[in-house]
């Protein structure tokens, strides 16, 4: 980093003379009269920025107020910044009382320019300084904290140094707030509109306050990635302090408070788990334990006791963290540790559209062989749900193996299949390691984008399966093991076959029973029902109450093509519950890609009736589907010359399906 000495402005003694100058050279540096090497008073990053914001059609005389971002995404990235702007409260308040005396700004910006909050403003704002105004290089040229932004680094600037004309009476100092891996967060600027106010304190005090928001937000940040690690473990989670008393839970272990009938914190960790020997043996000893059942005092309930540690600080106790399972969670679990958590099965399938349901029909019959299975479909659709809805219905109580093949390093995906030998290879552990596929004995293995396995590999996996024994990398005898093999890809692999891509023996070995996963916009009603399940789930995990989808934003969900297909839906939903206001998904809630969709000629669906006022939205709960559907309906009637089965078909429908809603909706 630069000294301060060489951060600070030339101009903060307010040299008239030289300001002139300055101006002068600023003049004619843009209009190519002198070269800019010639402006020795100026340090070269700000001449340089000169000429980009010249360049940007900017004119050193004419100021144009800097744009206002809109509303709704200023709104998002203060959501966004939520952090940065709680690190930084406290400073910007300290800063204030220290300034009090003095007429100046105090500014927070994002990494981007954008004006996140504007304190302590005496005086008048020609500027029109305010938060959601964006102010770079490209929309009112050389400024502080756009230099400082673009250099990522404190900075000073006075006077002629900024570009425009009307900052020519005014210091700006400004310094850059990074987060934990140094990437630019913001920065903090202090703004005198009087020269004689500014001085190269003021520069030293931004830094100095900037750093001291750089700590706060690094720490705020690190709670909010520890936070989301606790409420997304599986595990009940109790932190006490060393005399027992429990200091902090997650979200999981309210289920205990249901069976313990009061607070946890506060509460003494034997109060709680009953005076316990395991916890008394910590406590005494120092060491973990793990892996014990117990029963809750006052409570049928049995837990599993995952483990119990200390936490110790300089080879002091200063605590314990207590990790717990219901005992019924884990006779469910997979034998193996390393076997993902089943998460779907038949019956949580959402979708009862002719495709879906005539998949699940299949799958199911598949599921009860132990053939091999390859379930193929675009990115997004599902297969992985499949898998695991398969593996419970055949093999609920073994382990349940999933390996991404395209997601694993080639030079790393046979040690991660069969498992290695102490010593095989450099870095290899040096008790060796199990692979997926004996991690996988006596229950599944789901090959996912199986298209991507090398061809060596794929010799190797096929002799596997005619064998069902492995060998370890680096190992000399082999292992029995007994699985079930499910694959997905998203490719053609006949193509592949064709191609030499992909061993055409393995490929016939692979798919003895096939599935097709279709797209999304392939599934006709499964749309709405997945909608109103993401709906429920999103707005179930914020504890919000359910917003009601608006008939235009149903009618645009509804008429897109959903090239991302469930995965994209899922995050549309997430982000449409997520920005709805009034408890009411209206279109603007919806991402860009959704509103400038403009689907292919004579595929649109009857445009929905008109919006009622968000008073009557509310009062009525059922925004009106069916209408859309019988318009819907009555086109495909109409372009197919009232051909069932050609209207069926452009619905998604079964005939069955389409005689029933004709009939239901009174069509004639």
């Amino acid at each position: 980093m630069q000294s301060l000495q060489e951060l600070l402005s030339p101009l903060i003694k307010d040299d008239r003379v030289l300001m002139d100058k300055i101006k002068q050279q600023k003049l004619d540096v843009i209009r190519k009269y002198i070269d800019p090497s010639a402006v020795k008073e100026v340090r070269p990053e700000i001449v340089e920025s000169w000429i980009r914001s010249s360049e940007n059609g900017l004119d050193p005389r004419h100021y144009d107020y800097p744009p206002q971002m809109d509303p709704l995404m200023f709104d998002q990235l203060l959501k966004k910044k939520a952090l940065l702007i709680q690190a930084s409260t406290p400073f910007i308040h300290h800063l204030e009382n220290m300034l009090s005396h003095v007429e100046c700004y105090i500014i927070i910006s994002d990494e981007q320019g954008v004006i996140l909050s504007v304190v302590k403003a005496l005086g008048g704002n020609g500027f029109k300084l305010e938060a959601g105004t964006i102010w770079t290089e490209k929309t009112i040229g050389t400024c502080s904290h756009g230099m400082c932004i673009l250099l990522k680094s404190p900075i000073q600037l006075c006077g002629p140094e900024h570009f425009s004309h009307i900052f020519e009476n005014i210091a700006c100092s400004s310094a850059p707030i990074f987060d934990e891996n140094g990437n630019l967060e913001g920065t903090l600027t202090i703004t005198s509109p009087n020269l004689r106010s500014h001085n190269s304190q003021t520069l030293g005090l931004a830094i100095s306050m900037a750093m001291g928001i750089q700590k706060q937000f690094q720490i705020a940040l690190q709670n909010e990635i520890f936070d989301a690690a606790l409420e997304n473990t599986e595990e009940f989670m109790l932190f006490s302090d060393d005399d027992g008393k429990i200091i902090r839970t997650n979200m999981n272990a309210l289920k205990i408070i249901e069976l313990f009938g009061r607070d946890l914190i506060g509460s003494q960790v034997e109060d709680v788990l009953g005076e316990q020997p395991f916890f008394k043996s910590v406590v005494e000893t120092g060491n973990t334990l793990s892996h014990i059942d117990f029963q809750l005092k006052n409570a049928k309930k049995k837990l599993f006791l995952t483990s119990i540690k200390p936490i110790k600080s300089k080879d002091k106790i200063s605590g314990y963290i207590v990790l717990l399972k219901e005992t019924d969670h884990i006779k469910k679990a997979a034998k193996s540790p390393y076997a993902a958590m089943v998460k779907f099965t038949f019956d949580t399938i959402i979708g009862s559209s002719p495709q879906s349901m005539k998949l699940k029909s299949m799958a199911k019959k598949f599921a009860h062989f132990n053939s091999n299975i390859l379930i193929q479909g675009e990115s997004g659709t599902g297969k992985d749900v499949y898998a695991q809805a398969i593996h419970f219905e055949n093999r609920p109580n073994g382990p349940y193996i999933a390996v991404n093949c395209a997601a694993i390093p080639q030079n790393l995906i046979a040690s991660e299949l069969f498992g290695y030998e102490g010593g095989a290879f450099t870095g290899a552990e040096r008790q060796g390691k199990p692979g997926k596929i004996e991690l996988a004995n006596g229950g599944t293995l789901f090959l996912d984008e199986i298209g991507d396995m090398p061809l060596e590999l794929q010799a190797v996996l096929l002799r596997v399966l005619e064998d069902k024994m492995i060998m370890h990398v680096g190992g000399s005898r082999y292992i029995p093991v007994d699985f079930r093999l499910i694959t997905a890809t998203n490719k053609n692999l006949l193509d592949l076959v064709k191609n030499n891509q992909f061993r055409e023996d393995l490929y016939y070995r692979i798919s003895v029973f096939k599935l097709s996963v279709p797209p999304l916009r392939e599934r006709g009603s499964d749309i709405v029902q997945l909608i109103e399940h993401f709906i429920r789930i999103y707005s179930s995990n914020q504890g919000i109450d359910e917003p009601i989808l608006s008939n235009s934003a149903k009618y645009l969900l509804l008429q897109y093509n959903w090239p991302g297909n469930v995965r994209q839906l899922q995050n549309t939903i997430s982000y449409a519950v997520c920005m709805s206001n009034e408890g009411i998904i209206r279109p603007e809630n919806l991402p860009e890609e959704i509103l400038s969709y403009q689907p292919p000629s004579g595929l649109t669906l009857a445009q929905p009736e008109p919006e009622p006022s968000p008073n009557e939205i509310i009062l009525d709960n059922t925004p009106s589907m069916k209408e859309i559907e019988k318009k819907a309906i009555m086109k495909a009637l109409h372009e197919s010359n009232n051909h069932i089965r050609g209207a069926a078909k452009i619905l998604g429908l079964s005939k069955s399906t389409l005689y029933r809603k004709i009939k239901e909706y009174e069509i004639s």
